[in-house]
C-alpha cells in the first residue's frame, strides 16, 4: 500500500467567477482532502466547479446526472447517498435502501470515468449517516491506498461540512434545499458554478507499506475447491499524534470496531476445526488489514481469492460485535438482498432469536464493510449486526447505546475494552454466524441474488465461466 499524509495545505478558497469577496474554508473544520494519485502536491488553481446533483448515471433508473456535461479538468460538486423516492415512484433508488449509487465510492469513480480534476462531496448528518466528525478523524493522518494509481486519478478529492456548502450555494445565489430540491429530480440538469475552487496541498508519502491478510483454512471433506468465507478486520486508525502530544491516550485501541469481530471468527475457526467431521466444503478464516483505509485488505483478496468466486457460496462478515447485552434478534445487513436471508433466519431460529432488518438502510451500511468487496464479485453476503430488543432492557435503550457509541467511541480512542462489558450477545451472534456458515458448508446449497440487485448479473455471468451454469 501506499501512505499518504497532508503535510500543509492552504485553505479552499471559493472565489465568484465575476469578481467579488472570496471565502476561504478551514482544512479539518470545514473541508478534508486527499488524493487519488502518487504525488508530493497537487493544486487546483482558479478551478471550475460544476455541480452535478448526485453524480448518478443508472441507465436502469433512466437517470443520469451528468447530461453529457464535459466536467474534464473540473471539479464536481455533489451530494452523497440516492435521491429520494417520490410518490410517483416509491421504489426509486430501492426507497429508503441505499444503493451502491449513493455510496461515496462509486461517485468519486464515475468522477474519474468522466475525466473530472476533483471531487467536493456535500456532507450533512442525514445523507451520509454519521457526523463530519468520523471523517476529521484521521483527516491529519495518515491515508492508505494501493499502490497502483487508478485510471483517471483524481488530483484532490474532499469532502465539504453543510454549512460551507451553504456558502457555496449562497455565492451561486441559491441553497442547499434547493440544489437537494432540484437533484431529486430525473430532469435535474447539471451546470458550472459562478465559482470557482483553489487549494494547494502538499503531501508526504511513501511506498512499501505491507497490509497483511491473515487466512486459516479447514480443507472441505468432499468438495474442497468450493468454499464458505468468513470475514472480520483487525486494523484500526492507528494514534492521534495530537492527543499524545497533549499527554492523553491517542491510541485508536478499536475494542468494539473491530477486535470484537475478529474474536468471532476465532471462536467460529475453533468450533469448525473441533468438529467430528469436517463440512463438506472448505472453510476460509480470513482478518482483513485496511478496512478502515477503504476496504483495502478485502478488495485485495476479493481479487486474487483462494478459490474462483464463483465457487465460493458465500461471505459471512462480522464487524462490530454486540458488547451490550443479549437480545431476543439479530441483524444480518444485507441478508435480504440475496436467499442469504432464508438461510440467516434458520441460523438464527435455532438460537431462539428473530431477525430483524438494519434500522437506518439509508446509510448504506452494507457498503461501507469488507463483505462489499466479495458482493460486488458476486458473492452473496451478509453483514452481521446487533438486533434492538435487549433482553431485560427498556424499548429506548438500544438507540441510547448507539448514540452513545456513536457520539463518544466510533473511530474514536475511546473504543476501548473495559472488561466489564456484556459478552451474552456477543456469544448469541457467534452462534447464529458459526450456525449459518456450517450450513452452507455442509450442503449444496447456493444462495442466489435476488434478479433486481446489481450484483447478479456478476454471479451469473462468474459462473458461466466457471461451468457451473448455462
Amino acid at each position: 500500500m501506499r501512505g499518504t499524509t497532508v503535510a500543509n495545505t492552504s485553505p479552499l478558497t471559493l472565489r465568484p467567477a465575476a469578481g467579488g469577496e472570496p471565502v476561504e474554508l478551514a482544512f479539518v473544520d470545514e473541508f478534508i482532502v486527499a488524493t487519488d494519485q502518487e504525488t508530493s502536491s497537487a493544486t487546483w488553481d482558479a478551478t471550475e466547479l460544476v455541480f452535478v446533483g448526485y453524480g448518478i448515471a443508472n441507465p436502469g433508473y433512466d437517470w443520469d446526472d451528468y447530461k453529457g456535461m464535459d466536467v474534464s479538468g473540473k471539479v464536481v460538486v455533489m451530494f452523497v447517498n440516492d435521491p429520494p423516492p417520490t410518490a410517483q415512484e416509491p421504489a426509486l433508488f430501492q426507497a429508503d435502501t441505499m444503493t451502491y449509487n449513493g455510496r461515496w465510492t462509486y461517485k468519486n469513480e464515475e468522477a474519474r470515468r468522466r475525466g473530472a480534476l476533483g471531487v467536493l462531496l456535500i456532507h450533512t448528518q442525514e445523507t451520509a449517516g454519521y457526523p463530519f466528525g468520523v471523517l476529521t478523524a484521521d483527516a491529519r493522518g495518515e491515508q492508505l491506498s494501493v499502490v497502483e494509481t487508478p485510471e483517471g486519478a483524481l488530483a484532490l478529492r474532499g469532502w465539504i461540512t453543510r454549512p460551507a456548502a451553504e456558502r457555496l450555494a449562497a455565492m451561486s445565489e441559491t441553497t442547499v434545499d434547493a440544489w437537494f430540491a432540484e437533484a431529486a429530480s430525473r430532469d435535474f440538469q447539471p451546470r458550472t458554478l459562478p465559482v470557482t475552487a483553489s487549494l494547494d496541498v502538499d503531501f508526504t508519502g511513501r511506498r512499501g507499506i505491507t497490509g497483511t491478510n491473515v487466512i486459516g483454512r479447514l480443507a472441505g471433506r468432499s468438495r474442497p475447491g468450493e468454499a464458505v468465507i468468513y470475514t472480520a478486520h483487525h486494523d484500526h486508525l492507528g494514534v492521534d499524534p495530537d492527543l499524545q502530544a497533549a499527554g492523553r491516550d491517542g491510541i485508536y485501541n478499536g475494542a468494539t470496531d473491530n477486535a470484537s469481530g475478529v474474536a468471532m471468527l476465532l471462536e467460529i475457526a475453533q468450533a469448525m476445526a473441533l468438529l467430528p467431521e469436517r463440512p463438506a466444503r472448505s472453510v476460509y478464516f480470513a482478518t482483513l488489514s485496511a478496512e478502515e483505509s477503504g476496504l483495502l485488505g478485502a478488495e485485495v483478496l476479493a481479487a486474487h481469492p483462494p478459490v474462483p468466486l464463483a465457487r465460493i457460496v458465500a461471505n459471512v462478515n462480522v464487524d462490530s460485535g454486540n458488547l451490550r447485552g443479549r437480545t431476543r434478534d439479530v441483524v444480518g445487513i444485507g441478508a435480504e438482498r440475496s436467499e442469504m436471508l432464508r438461510h440467516f433466519r434458520d441460523a438464527a431460529a435455532a438460537e431462539g432469536l428473530s431477525v430483524s432488518f438494519d434500522t437506518t438502510p439509508s446509510t448504506g451500511r452494507f457498503f461501507r464493510s469488507d463483505q462489499l468487496a466479495f458482493a460486488r464479485g458476486g458473492v452473496p453476503a451478509v453483514f452481521f449486526s446487533t438486533g434492538r430488543d435487549f433482553v431485560g432492557q427498556s424499548p429506548e435503550y438500544a438507540a441510547r447505546m448507539e448514540a452513545d457509541y456513536r457520539q463518544n467511541r466510533y473511530h474514536q480512542p475511546a473504543d476501548e475494552w473495559a472488561g466489564t462489558e456484556p459478552l451474552g450477545g456477543l456469544i448469541q451472534q457467534t452462534r447464529v454466524a458459526f450456525r449459518l456458515g456450517h450450513r452452507l458448508a455442509t450442503t449444496d446449497l447456493r444462495p442466489a441474488w435476488r434478479p433486481s440487485e446489481p450484483f447478479a448479473e456478476t454471479r451469473a455471468a462468474s459462473e458461466r465461466a466457471a461451468g457451473l451454469r448455462d
